[in-house]
């Protein structure tokens, strides 16, 4: 993976991410304009990713990409908003992390 496409992948994730903070802030859309710059970022981070998959396979780059959206997502959540993960939870995190590492080692 060339420096350029880890770096719009990470692009991807950051945007994501941020994407569900702003969501989550939305309030189920009651305040309209966290819920429709939510939306905005999920479509820049789409138009990274789909740059990306010019030079990445694009099962390890939707794989990065969705995997440490969801990871960083979750430990964000804990973070802001005191969410608790059990156990299992770290472990299903762990496993998402190795999965990525697997794909990308094999991409």
């Amino acid at each position: 993976m060339t420096p350029f496409a880890l770096l719009l992948i990470v692009g991807a994730v950051t945007l994501d991410v941020l994407a569900n903070v702003l969501l989550k802030r939305s309030d189920g859309f009651r305040h309209r304009g966290l819920g429709v710059a939510a939306v905005a970022l999920v479509l820049l981070a789409f138009t990274l990713l789909g740059v990306a998959v010019r030079e990445v396979p694009v099962a390890v780059a939707y794989a990065a990409w969705g995997g440490l959206g969801i990871v960083t997502t979750a430990l964000l959540s804990r973070r802001l908003d005191g969410t608790r993960l059990t156990p299992t939870a770290w472990v299903g995190l762990a496993l998402i992390l190795g999965s990525v590492a697997l794909l990308h080692s094999r991409g």
